[in-house]
């Protein structure tokens, strides 16, 4: 490993930064490979612990390394990339690119609607509850992302946990309610991590992740569904494909 320049004016962690970032780039370290132990590094720079975490750090932000909890660090396996089109549904996206998809129904539940999902569902009834349901989305075996579905009850009746069992959410409402997506609406913003979301995802605290919010339409323009949605982003990368 080369070695740090005290007497350079470039800040001493973004130089270790670099050094990493080359190693990868060289495949001296290749993907999956446990980086040297923070003490180490400490060690052989003669720097501080503060030092290398902010290098680390920046290197887990830019999505070249990855932390496992009681573990250590690690070099990022190459991005898979996923994209997401305005009137096609998670499932059928991953399956059209054969991503085996598992996915765990976490709670099914009745609420009452808060003034944003009234919006998002053009609820007007003020007795109207809304089925909230939140889901693991598992991508060829690890968790990627949380997703938080809201269908009204009088767009909805009688919807059941049953019925979104082993089944895609538009295939649902195509076969039990007659709803086609006609389109989308969707915002994206980055996020870190909460701490339940970390466990979930079993993901290191301060993790990056991309959140989605999605509100899908039926050919007569009549809001179906609201998701927002939590997808890692330190092992992932996604294209968002827009058409008229």
């Amino acid at each position: 490993m080369e070695k740090i320049d005290k007497d350079s004016t470039i800040p001493l962690h973004i130089q270790l930064n670099s050094i990493i970032k080359k190693m990868i780039e060289d495949g001296e370290l290749r993907p999956g490979d446990a980086i040297i132990p923070e003490r180490e590094l400490c060690s052989m720079q003669n720097v501080s612990r503060m030092t290398v975490n902010k290098a680390i750090i920046g290197l887990v932000s830019e999505g070249l390394l990855y932390r496992v909890q009681g573990k250590g660090t690690f070099v990022s396996k190459n991005k898979k990339k996923y994209q997401f089109s305005n009137v096609k549904g998670f499932t059928d996206v991953m399956k059209e690119k054969g991503i085996t998809i598992r996915t765990d129904i976490l709670s099914f539940e009745m609420e009452v609607p808060s003034e944003l999902i009234k919006r998002k569902l053009k609820i007007d009834n003020e007795e109207t509850n809304v089925y909230k349901v939140v889901r693991l989305r598992y991508t060829d075996g690890e968790p990627f992302g949380i997703e938080t579905v809201y269908l009204s009850e009088d767009t909805c009746k009688g919807f059941t946990k049953r019925m979104l069992d082993n089944n895609s959410l538009y295939r649902m409402l195509g076969e039990n309610y007659n709803y086609k997506i006609q389109r989308a609406e969707q915002a994206m913003e980055p996020v870190i991590l909460s701490e339940e979301e970390c466990r979930i995802l079993d993901a290191e605290e301060g993790t990056l992740a991309l959140k989605l919010q999605r509100n899908s339409y039926n050919v007569e323009g009549k809001p179906i569904e609201y998701t927002i949605s939590i997808f890692r982003s330190d092992k992932y990368q996604y294209e968002i494909i827009l058409s008229e």
